[in-house]
């Protein structure tokens, strides 16, 4: 292949690249607005100012899409959780980084809360959840991390996965709480720095 040619192939799949990526976005705000079952394609495709068929082509059929949109969704999670962890050097700063990113992400964006609750109701079966596929892959990382804490005497000598449980329900906990009760006009991110203290300092004074 010449130089003309693999410029104009890199070109084209990079236009293929993006134009997935918008359909991602305009299916994830449809299915998080309509819910999986009354969401229509052609709505997605309209969003975008594609023909319904390019969707098609990029996605095969409407689960598939619905699919790739949850994973389009935790993507975007993990990459403001890097962007966050980029933030700090101290292991525990940078622990409390990541979940003040997560929630601040959550602020951010609503509607991939439904969406999360859209694809636990469509794939009960499913263990754990697209969605949360990304913690199982991470979960080593922050286990050497969390154990290095540990040999370091800087935390209590806790299991390991039970302090991961612990934080895990805490950031996902409070998300969803702060979700089905409709929301505050002060971010999540902001208000929950009390719980955040208490959770890493605890309640007791030092003496």
């Amino acid at each position: 292949m010449d130089t003309t040619s693999l410029a104009t192939e890199r070109r084209e799949t990079a236009a293929q690249v993006e134009r997935s990526l918008e359909i991602l976005d305009a299916a994830v705000l449809t299915f998080a607005a309509n819910g999986y079952n009354q969401t229509d394609v052609q709505e997605i495709a309209d969003r975008v100012g594609v023909g319904k068929g390019t969707v098609y082509r990029h996605f095969g059929n409407k689960e598939a899409l619905f699919l790739a949109a949850v994973a389009h969704a935790r993507d975007k999670l993990i990459a403001a959780v890097d962007a966050a962890k980029e933030t700090e050097n101290d292991p525990l700063l940078e622990m409390r980084a990541c979940m003040t990113g997560i929630l601040r992400f959550f602020d951010s964006h609503p509607e991939i809360v439904e969406l999360i609750i859209e694809e636990r109701a469509l794939f009960r079966d499913r263990r754990p959840s697209l969605f949360f596929e990304h913690e199982e892959k991470r979960k080593a990382e922050w286990a050497a991390r969390l154990q290095a804490l540990i040999d370091s005497g800087t935390i209590r000598p806790l299991p390991v996965a039970e302090i991961q449980d612990t934080l895990s329900r805490f950031v996902f906990g409070a998300m969803f709480f702060n979700y089905f009760e409709g929301g505050n006009k002060e971010p999540l991110a902001e208000r929950s720095q009390t719980m955040l203290d208490v959770l890493f300092n605890g309640l007791f004074v030092k003496k």
